[in-house]
């Protein structure tokens, strides 16, 4: 049976990485932010729920940025970050990349000028374009972290993902508790970096990279994505002349729950 429990680590170029499944094959999962710790207890758990069908077939590494970045990074930085990774750890070669949220616009520079080092790229809950509400929510949970203020960011970000209503409350209530419980960042440069990458959020132009991309791209979207609008994700869709579009009806920004996810990746790989 797949180990389901993470191993969490660091590659050598500083970024870290949570560990599981046992496949022979690997999917290398860019995730959300800003900030580059990577997912643990309840959070980690939902990312599994929605990874679980890949857990048998792929060993599973779930990263985000390095650490100690630079005034001025840039998403296209983060993007030869992995590439550099890849090279060093993985051969030069991953056979799946999905790149969620924030990873997924970082993913946009990774799939034009990386295409050599994968097989299938996903980008999911992205777009080219950010809403300003969105980079203002963001730009605020970057600040709350960087003051290590854990259960407000969490809660702050609970607006973002989740459409007003029950559940919003529901998971508002489970955030706040998974801040009450969360870690702060072992690292010493977090509270810097982590409002680097939200600027970098906010400043993130991927146009070129989107015209240059030549391999078959699969987006997946919801259509009342809080960050990333319908329009721009069509827009997006536009811009890359081998890109196929799943845009779910009704859903926001938390879809790698949805049971169609998994099913659509693994069919655009087939």
């Amino acid at each position: 049976m797949a180990k389901i429990k993470p191993e969490y680590g660091i590659f050598k170029n500083s970024i870290p990485y949570a560990r599981f499944g046992e496949g022979d094959k690997t999917l290398l999962l860019l995730f959300g932010g800003p900030g580059n710790e990577v997912p643990k207890g309840f959070m980690f758990n939902i990312l599994a729920k929605g990874l679980n069908p890949f857990i048998e077939e792929y060993t599973i590494y779930v990263v985000t940025r390095k650490s100690a970045l630079h005034e001025g990074y840039t998403t296209k930085d983060m993007s030869n970050d992995y590439a550099e990774m890849i090279r060093d750890e993985f051969g030069g070669k991953i056979d799946l990349i999905i790149g969620m949220s924030y990873g997924g616009v970082i993913a946009q520079h990774f799939a034009a000028d990386h295409f050599e080092l994968f097989n299938h790229i996903v980008i999911a809950m992205a777009a080219h374009k950010i809403s300003e509400e969105g980079k203002q929510i963001d730009t605020k949970f970057a600040e709350l972290l960087s003051e290590g203020n854990l259960k407000s960011a969490y809660v702050t970000i609970a607006d973002a993902l989740y459409p007003p209503g029950i559940k919003r409350k529901f998971f508002k209530g489970m955030l706040w508790l998974a801040g009450s419980f969360a870690h702060k960042s072992e690292s010493k440069t977090f509270s810097q970096d982590v409002l680097i990458e939200a600027k970098a959020e906010v400043e993130h132009d991927s146009i070129d990279s989107l015209k240059k991309i030549s391999v078959p791209v699969l987006i997946i979207c919801g259509d009342r994505d809080f960050y990333f609008p319908s329009e721009y994700i069509k827009e997006m869709d536009s811009l890359i002349s081998n890109s196929t579009l799943k845009l779910y009806e009704n859903k926001g920004h938390e879809i790698i729950g949805d049971t169609r996810f998994a099913k659509d990746i693994l069919e655009f790989i087939k």
